[in-house]
């Protein structure tokens, strides 16, 4: 196993001034101090942009600085002013974030910033080829860098990339009116393992690749080419056990408390109340003073009993919306301040600045209650840390829905954030709830919180993308190689009576919308026509479609046979079209109305009418309408059905619905038993082929077109690589 590398936007470290000297110090932020535990104990690299402390080093400062941060394992990345203002501060800051947290009116969509960020992530990739070696893993952090995993992947094939967003992801009819929608799905599907914070940004993420680039997903993975992707949900930890320690420590100076409650009041029994955020529309921030405000309004008993630490982290980039949102945050403070407050008691106390690690744990441990109520979150690590730090399990969390976080902190008083309200009362709630029910919520909260921490979420996550990286080696593994077609010649020519079964539509030919393109071309006439002719050889054509077509397109072969309609008809060399047994179709005219009525409900879906089955296809309608109108269909059938002897099948964007029994795989067997074979090949491409593979013998060379799941030996990526298989063999011997 190869070195971990996590490359992110920015470095775990930044550069800042002491005495006017250039220094190193860590990096806040729930992200990056999230993951020093792991980046402390040596296990990994980091790749990132050292941040703007950089511009103003001279050249040995800088080589200085850069010789430290190579030491403790990060590879800075320099970015020209042009690259921040546009990538970081632009297309990050002005499109990507107000869009995934669904602010659109926000969002600006420029061609400069665009190319910035196509630019700064090739800067990435450039950079991480230079530091990569064959075995290492890259996991790659957040919305800053989407077009990575696919730079890497084009260029570096075989390396293990996993990718994280931090933020949430929106839905299909949100991120549709992204201008550069489709190059950000498929640069993030450049990754082997793509990991969300919640299910609900997973499951948004999979309607958007199926209905924007048509790619389904089965059990939460994809296969993409001869690449198989998983897509998964892994909720972020915190250090629980340093905010345990951290805070006990805290309460063994008991005077530090209370020099807080002194210094914001002269009542001993003031509720403190906590709220911090960096100054942010996504946020809520003045929503939450309008709710607490009204709280004031309704609970006058309240009045000179509680105080609100109402802490603003400025924001890292100068946008003209947050410049009108400090104005407003200030503006409401001063009225509520101004209404409600007297000489003794101020009702909020705003902050306006930065707070250090230490400080906020201080603020914790003092306060009572905390407010985490943005208007939507990607995770939202503030609220953990505050169930952290209640080692005596004391203290209530009032958590917005629409975080992620909520999804796991059920226990918390969880509100809608809009509703002003729902939320005044929940802080009236929280005000009155028993020390016993705290405790109660308490417990299991952090119980859990324990559990899943950040090291437990860092393990899980690389745990999966080893998971998923080992798959794809065993899938590569049934790739038919080199190697495996001399072990195919090999046997073949040794064979004194060989069996061929071959499906047409995607086996032999691709799929057409018009028949006619369907039809044998030359080089597919003569490769049947040299496999044919060889004495050893026996060929059976298996296929779903109907023997009229079948016979029209291929009936002048004299040696080959047969079956259409997936084992209803055979036609052996020199014979006649036969039935493998007398089928019932009267049930035809009792289900073709259901289905006809879904055909009108679902545009773009037909109704395929075979001599002894019914077809749906819904492969050009909408892609969700489609897969719930196929459950919809499928439900109303199993009623309809039960009583028939008839069997569902589900297919590739397929419903067929035929006589139980009558399969491929039954056809195959019927061959089988007529001679001794010692070469066997079975080849096809979809889920009707499965019953062919099922009934061969364990010796038979059995080889599935395509890398979806399958019962088949191996597999072989195109049509075109099934005719150059079969032209060496015909090549090869009688």
């Amino acid at each position: 196993m190869g070195k971990l590398i996590i490359v992110s936007n920015r470095l775990p470290l930044q550069i800042v001034r002491e005495q006017g000297k250039p220094k190193l110090i860590s990096r806040a932020g729930s992200f990056t101090s999230g993951l020093h535990a792991y980046y402390n104990i040596g296990k990994c690299e980091w790749i990132g942009w050292p941040g703007n402390g950089v511009t103003s080093l001279d050249s040995e400062e800088k080589d200085k600085i850069f010789a430290e941060l190579k030491k403790r394992d990060c590879h800075p990345l320099e970015l020209t002013k042009s690259d921040n203002t546009n990538h970081n501060a632009g297309f990050c800051s002005k499109t990507i974030w107000p869009i995934f947290h669904y602010f659109l009116q926000y969002s600006r969509f420029e061609n400069k910033y665009w190319q910035a960020y196509k630019r700064v992530n090739r800067k990435f990739a450039d950079k991480v080829k230079k530091v990569a070696r064959k075995g290492d893993r890259v996991w790659i952090h957040d919305y800053h860098l989407m077009l990575l995993p696919a730079m890497l992947r084009e260029e570096m094939p075989d390396l293990s990339i996993g990718f994280f967003l931090h933020i949430p992801f929106p839905s299909y009819e949100i991120f549709k009116i992204l201008p550069w929608r489709i190059e950000l799905l498929e640069g993030i599907l450049g990754a082997d393992l793509i990991g969300f914070h919640t299910f609900d940004y997973e499951r948004h993420f999979m309607s958007c690749i199926r209905r924007l680039l048509g790619i389904d997903n089965t059990l939460n993975t994809i296969k993409l080419g001869e690449r198989t992707i998983k897509m998964d949900n892994f909720p972020m930890g915190i250090d629980y056990d340093h905010y345990v320690r951290e805070s006990e420590e805290l309460h063994e100076k008991s005077k530090k408390i209370l020099e807080l409650k002194r210094h914001f009041g002269r009542n001993s029994d003031l509720n403190f109340i906590l709220s911090v955020d960096r100054l942010d529309y996504a946020k809520g921030i003045p929503h939450r003073l309008d709710a607490y405000e009204l709280f004031l309004e309704k609970n006058p008993g309240y009045h000179s009993k509680v105080v609100l630490l109402f802490f603003v982290l400025p924001a890292n980039e100068i946008i003209d919306e947050y410049k009108t949102l400090k104005q407003g945050v200030d503006e409401t403070v001063g009225r509520i301040n101004g209404k409600y407050g007297n000489v003794d008691w101020i009702p909020v106390r705003y902050f306006y600045r930065n707070v250090t690690r230490e400080e906020i744990i201080e603020f914790y441990n003092l306060c009572h209650v905390a407010l985490i109520t943005p208007f939507r979150d990607g995770m939202n690590l503030l609220a953990k840390e505050f169930m952290a730090c209640k080692t005596d399990e004391r203290g209530v969390l009032v958590l917005s829905e629409h975080t992620g976080a909520s999804k796991e902190m059920n226990e918390a008083v969880i509100v809608n954030p809009y509703n002003t309200w729902e939320f005044a009362e929940a802080i009236h709630q929280a005000l009155e709830m028993s020390p016993e029910e705290q405790s109660e919520r308490n417990r299991i909260l952090r119980k859990r919180l324990k559990a899943y921490n950040v090291n437990k979420w860092t393990d899980h996550l690389l745990e999966s993308l080893d998971s998923i990286k080992n798959a794809q080696e065993i899938n590569y593994t049934r790739k038919i190689s080199a190697r495996i077609i001399d072990k195919v010649i090999a046997s073949y020519k040794k064979s004194q009576s060989r069996i061929f079964f071959l499906d047409y539509d995607g086996t032999l030919t691709g799929f057409h919308k018009d028949p006619q393109e369907a039809k044998p071309d030359k080089e597919l006439h003569s490769i049947l026509s040299t496999l044919q002719g060889k004495s050893k050889n026996r060929v059976v054509i298996i296929s779903g479609r109907d023997k009229e077509t079948l016979e029209s397109w291929m009936g002048s072969y004299e040696n080959i046979c047969f079956v259409a309609e997936h084992g209803v008809w055979i036609k052996d060399p020199g014979g006649e079209w036969g039935m493998v047994e007398k089928i019932d179709k009267s049930w035809m005219e009792i289900i073709h109305p259901t289905i006809e009525f879904y055909v009108d409900r679902t545009p773009g879906s037909l109704l395929e009418e075979k001599n002894y089955s019914l077809v749906w296809h819904y492969r050009d309608a909408d892609p969700d309408l489609g897969i719930q109108r196929s459950w919809e269909l499928k439900a109303e059938l199993r009623d309809l059905v039960s009583n028939l002897s008839l069997e569902i099948m589900d297919g590739d964007k397929v419903i067929e619905i035929k006589n139980s029994g009558i399969d491929k795989g039954r056809a195959a067997s019927r061959k089988l038993a007529e001679d001794e074979y010692d070469f066997i090949m079975a080849l096809g491409d979809d889920w009707t082929d499965e019953y062919t593979f099922g009934a061969m013998p364990e010796k038979a060379f059995t080889v599935k077109v395509g890398t979806k799941s399958t019962k088949a030996a191996y597999y072989i990526d195109s049509v075109d690589s099934v005719r150059e298989l079969l032209k060496k063999l015909c090549d090869t011997g009688q």
